[in-house]
């Protein structure tokens, strides 16, 4: 009995197999093999079935052959993984009734579809937009690392034009359009157009340091259905996680840049000075930095590093001044002390070395005091590190400052000026 339930079984699954032509061209094909051995059947029987087996075959391979075609033809990545934006998308864009872009600046889409966008908001379209938060400084340096190389520079401008741009479209039309800042780099770019035919979503995936135009780039309408809302869905995450442009002061206010301070530049600073190719160092004496490491500005004056130090002139008024705003006490006579002391020093290295050592002396309080490594940005050490020379306070804040910096510039010619004016020392 139980034979004869998984005899059954297996006629009802070759009944119901993709493969049930080929179950019956196999089957036919075995019987009238047999029938042909025990010459049952004669030739003419044998030619007649041997010919329909091989129309059954024939249309086997062309049922296969559709199928694959069909399968071929269905998500081929080349149909969704696109290079460029449709050729549509802006006049969809124009004929929207709701559209959500979200970017990193969309400086070109807005500024290149101002007029398109007008037109929809005076007609009573909804538009909203999402970029980076062009203060958070950190974040903008980031987004700027999924542009391309000629289009990353001063991103934060180009942010801010998109949100003037913005601005004056919304006062001037009145219209639903709404702005937002995103605290993160958007993981995506989106334009989401809905209209009353039909909606799509276009989405460009960022590339690091793009060549061209990050990609690739997908698009999906309505009806394709599954991507389309994943991707709509998470269009309206990201704009939910945004916040209102313009912010309120108390946001202005969190988001305005500060300098970050420290107690000491640790290790990093004698790491950077053992691997200078140039040094450009100022201060009042520079006394505990030549006697703690006398022997590694020797050794890099022997290898060929290139070194100028600025101090203040021992017999100007400046010295009293740097003394009196020294937080420990000390005279005008022991400042004074330290800066010759640090002149013996730095006469002995340049004739113990013969390196390319300069001196300069200022009759300036300088109120600050820095060290340059390699400032012309042109190696991985190069930096300034900076020391604030505080009134009677203990302790000078100190920060570092990269090429890349917005106020290197600023610092590293302010310690030039100083220089330029100055009186050289012969050694």
């Amino acid at each position: 009995m139980s034979f004869v339930r998984a005899l059954g079984r297996g006629v009802q699954r070759v009944l119901k197999s993709d493969n049930l032509d080929l179950w019956l061209l196999t089957g036919a094909a075995g019987v009238f093999t047999v029938l042909g051995i025990v010459d049952v059947a004669d030739m003419a029987v044998l030619s007649s079935a041997i010919l329909a087996l091989l129309a059954v075959l024939a249309f086997a391979q062309i049922r296969s052959r559709r199928l694959v075609a069909e399968m071929a033809g269905k998500g081929r990545p080349a149909d969704v993984l696109l290079r460029d934006f449709p050729e549509d998308l802006a006049r969809r864009r124009a004929e929207a009734d709701d559209v959500l872009l979200i970017g990193i600046a969309m400086a070109r889409t807005v500024q290149g579809s101002r007029d398109d966008f007008h037109r929809a908001l005076v007609r009573g379209a909804r538009l909203r937009v999402l970029v980076v938060d062009p203060n958070e400084q950190a974040l903008v340096e980031q987004a700027a690392m999924n542009r391309p190389v000629g289009r990353a520079a001063l991103l934060s401008q180009r942010i801010l034009s998109t949100l003037e741009e913005l601005d004056e479209l919304k006062a001037s039309t009145q219209g639903n359009l709404e702005i937002r800042v995103a605290q993160f780099v958007p993981p995506i770019g989106v334009n989401l157009i809905r209209s009353r035919g039909s909606s799509t979503v276009t989405v460009q995936q960022p590339e690091l340091r793009p060549a061209s135009e990050p990609g690739p780039i997908m698009h999906f309408a309505e009806s394709d259905g599954g991507w389309f809302t994943f991707y709509a869905q998470q269009a309206e995450r990201l704009w939910e996680a945004g916040t209102a442009w313009p912010p309120p002061p108390s946001r202005r206010l969190q988001a305005m840049a500060r300098p970050q301070f420290a107690q000491s530049f640790g290790p990093e600073l004698m790491n950077s000075i053992k691997a200078a190719n140039d040094l450009f160092i100022t201060g009042v004496a520079r006394n505990t930095l030549l006697t703690e490491n006398y022997n590694e500005f020797e050794r890099r004056l022997r290898h060929g590093c290139s070194i100028r130090m600025l101090l203040i002139e021992p017999s100007s008024g400046a010295v009293g001044i740097a003394a009196e705003r020294y937080y420990a006490e000390r005279s005008p006579a022991s400042a004074r002390a330290r800066i010759e002391q640090s002149l013996r020093l730095l006469a002995e290295l340049a004739a113990s070395t013969g390196g390319s050592l300069e001196v300069r002396l200022t009759n300036h309080p300088i109120p600050l005091g820095v060290v340059a490594v390699d400032p012309d940005g042109q190696t991985e050490y190069s930096a300034l590190f900076v020391e604030y020379y505080t009134f009677q306070a203990e302790g000078e804040p100190k920060f570092v400052l990269q090429p890349t910096d917005t106020w290197y510039p600023q610092f590293l010619e302010e310690a030039e000026i100083l220089w330029r004016a100055a009186k050289p020392v012969q050694l």
